[in-house]
């Protein structure tokens, strides 16, 4: 039987006590409950991944091993308490209430389960315009209750199948047309707003990520990747895209609850970064690093996941790659080539922004991004963890050099 990380199985919140339920065994009760109705039994189980927002809401994600019943076998199951979504199983007991679903079952995303079946794939795909044909369809990308995509290939080429909220849909098959006239971004062939789908069309490159771990390839120009934000037109609705400095609000009790003893040095960096200082004025992707981008032969050929474009603010974008190439390069296997692509990209940075601005949000990045080996439930999470709140002091350090 499979086990948590010691620091993990120990988590509470009082305001929300199924956390305990989901985060203190690999088979929590929920889901052995609803294995056994379905005739079977939990043999063994893994916690893959993890959303928490002390007091408000936590999704766990797991890999179950099943003997017996209809599930037999190997299955991916979601819980989820605080915010159950309508549809979920709901299981409820002396420790709280959690809705369960298992992969691809995911009530808030109606069209997962279509996309990932390959025949209904297919008439899906000619239903939106393509050619008829089979297809092999795989899941790539899937946040429960937020987004999936799934790779499409077959006689289908280059497609991806991305699955968000039904409600949100039609706004990003507007964004992917709008940004597409101006940018390298993957075309919209349609969508269906009933199963909150869009098809995409593939464009071939490796990620920037890719070709920095390369040293055969080369890395873009800086002046390309700084230029690519600057060209981003601005949303028709005037929507936002969220703040790396305003996330904070919930970064700092999640960073408190998961690493107790990191508190007052989180503290200490969110008081430094201070409030959000400036309006939403400035058209951003909203999540621009390094695997956002694919690059061939040294030229940026396409920049993907546009669902966070909006309105943000000037060095929303710069701090956000900044910030990822500084947790990279101590992941990467060329450090050296990170560092130095993280160096030339300030350089023209500081040319075109307010400097101590463009640092006080790389720190925001950093420390947002703190909370990551935690949530895929990395074996040495607690020490990631204070790795990365320890490169986000660094940074409010550099950002107080210029005022």
């Amino acid at each position: 039987m499979s086990f948590n990380h010691p620091r993990t199985a120990v988590l509470e919140d009082p305001a929300l006590p199924e956390v305990t339920t989901l985060l203190s065994s690999p088979t929590p009760a929920p889901i052995r409950a609803a294995v056994s109705g379905a005739g079977g039994r939990v043999y063994d189980g893994e916690l893959l991944q993890v959303t928490w927002w002390p007091g408000v809401s936590i999704t766990a994600r797991y890999r179950i091993s099943i003997d017996g019943g209809e599930l037999d076998g190997v299955s991916t199951f979601v819980c989820v308490a605080g915010r159950v979504p309508d549809g979920a199983l709901v299981v409820e007991s002396d420790d709280g209430r959690v809705g369960v679903w298992r992969v691809p079952h995911d009530p808030a995303l109606p069209g997962l389960e279509a996309a990932l079946d390959a025949e209904r794939a297919a008439r899906l795909l000619e239903d939106l315009g393509g050619a008829p044909g089979p297809v092999e369809t795989r899941l790539v990308a899937y946040r429960p209750g937020r987004r999936a995509v799934v790779s499409v290939s077959g006689h289908q080429q280059g497609l991806y199948l991305k699955l968000v909220r039904p409600r949100i849909i039609e706004e990003l098959h507007r964004s992917h047309q709008t940004l597409a006239r101006a940018l390298p971004v993957p075309a919209s062939l349609g969508f269906s707003k009933e199963l909150g789908l869009i098809a995409l069309q593939a464009v071939h490159g490796l990620t920037l990520r890719a070709v920095l771990e390369d040293p055969g390839q080369p890395i873009p120009l800086p002046e390309d990747i700084v230029d690519l934000p600057r060209r981003i037109p601005a949303p028709d609705d005037g929507r936002e895209s969220s703040s790396p400095v305003g996330r904070l609000t919930d970064i700092g009790p999640l960073l408190a609850a998961v690493a107790p003893d990191l508190a007052g040095q989180v503290e200490d960096v969110i008081d430094q970064i201070g409030p959000e200082p400036s309006p939403a004025d400035t058209p951003c992707h909203g999540d621009y690093y390094e695997s956002q981008l694919l690059v061939e032969g040294g030229v940026v050929v396409g920049m993907l996941d546009v669902d966070t474009y909006g309105q943000g603010r000037a060095a929303d974008d710069a701090s956000t790659m900044l910030g990822h190439l500084a947790i990279w390069s101590g992941m990467s296997r060329q450090p050296d080539r990170v560092r130095h692509l993280g160096s030339r990209l300030i350089r023209v940075w500081d040319e075109l922004l307010d400097p101590g601005d463009l640092r006080r949000r790389t720190a925001a990045v950093v420390l947002s991004l703190a909370t990551g080996p935690f949530r895929v439930q990395s074996a040495l999470w607690p020490e990631e963890t204070a790795d990365r709140v320890s490169i986000a002091s660094e940074w409010v350090r550099s950002a107080l050099e210029y005022g």
